[in-house]
């Protein structure tokens, strides 16, 4: 019964997501905000909101620390995989090749990674001193993040930093249409996002998984399913760089939610207390990030198997990290 909740709660999710997705994009359009800012800033935000309610759910209602931290940071793996996905399905080559190496995806990847790290140091090093309900490593997170948006949108305000064709559009719709819709969108992943914690966390404690693999492997990929749908959206309009700003944005935006996260918790920062496991996890996906913006800065690859060198990496790490977790559960 457990495992139908999960799914149908899941395809909820996903479902709801795309129209939030749509919808954040069509506003984007209305209000005219840049490209660069559309991928990093507002995608990232938009589809990561499966992923905040269900860590918050996790931590007020169930005390499911582990699960939440394993959501976001497992979540950051899964993203940068979406790009090895892109990578197998891309027929001109390797997909790497045809992305254009711009600034943004330098700086959005730079404080992808910082970001990350500094997590990993907490969860690595619990001793960090606090201010309040936050650490000195959330308070560092938040100011990386804000100076990372604000770094996003000087770039945005060069023409030569983003190139990219414009998104198909549907006929015009009012604002308070767009509004209507994306918040009707957000209430619903809200309430689903709510049933998927609840049922991944009794999926967990029965099959004894245990909720850092549930929520690092289970729960991150079905919130990132949205991401899934950015991505295969661009690379069907020819927009590759979209797809690789929402991937960096939102490995950002992740992780400022961990800190936010800390400010409900009932013991504090986020992070004191879980387990170490998760410090594989972050590295993982600092990883992963680092060896996807290097196959977009490094042209000219060969493709074995469909993958191009940085994708082989890729896969083998994410698959050689899941081994590891499923070992450590």
């Amino acid at each position: 019964m457990h495992w139908i909740i999960f799914l149908v709660s899941a395809l909820v999710t996903v479902l709801a997501g795309i129209r939030l997705t749509i919808f954040a994009d069509k506003l984007s359009d209305k209000l005219k905000l840049g490209k660069l800012w559309i991928g990093i800033v507002l995608l990232g935000m938009v589809t990561s909101l499966p992923e905040a309610i269900t860590t918050i759910f996790s931590i007020i209602s169930l005390n499911a620390e582990n699960m939440a931290v394993g959501n976001l940071l497992g979540s950051n793996n899964v993203n940068p995989m979406l790009l090895v996905m892109m990578d197998f399905l891309y027929r001109k080559g390797s997909v790497s090749d045809d992305i254009h190496p711009q600034a943004s995806h330098r700086v959005s990847a730079f404080f992808a990674v910082v970001l990350t790290l500094i997590v990993v140091l907490e969860i690595g090093f619990s001793s960090f001193p606090k201010t309040g309900p936050l650490t000195i490593g959330g308070i560092l997170i938040c100011f990386m993040y804000f100076y990372g948006m604000h770094k996003m949108s000087k770039l945005d305000a060069d023409p030569a930093a983003v190139i990219q064709p414009e998104l198909q559009r549907e006929a015009p719709e009012s604002l308070a249409v767009i509004w209507l819709n994306l918040l009707a969108s957000a209430a619903v992943v809200t309430i689903a996002a709510i049933w998927l914690a609840k049922s991944a966390d009794t999926i967990a404690l029965q099959t004894g998984l245990g909720r850092t693999f549930v929520g690092t492997i289970l729960l991150a990929f079905v919130t990132s399913l949205p991401e899934l749908v950015v991505t295969l959206s661009a690379m069907r309009l020819g927009t590759l760089d979209l797809a690789v700003g929402n991937v960096y944005g939102s490995n950002m935006t992740n992780m400022f939610i961990l800190v936010l996260c800390g400010l409900v918790s009932p013991d504090g920062a986020l992070v004191d207390g879980v387990s170490k496991t998760h410090v594989i996890t972050g590295v993982s996906s600092i990883a992963l990030v680092l060896i996807s913006i290097t196959g977009i800065l490094k042209k000219g690859k060969k493709k074995y198997f469909r993958l191009g060198w940085d994708s082989i990496i890729m896969l083998i790490l994410f698959i050689l990290g899941s081994v590891i977790l499923y070992q450590l559960r």
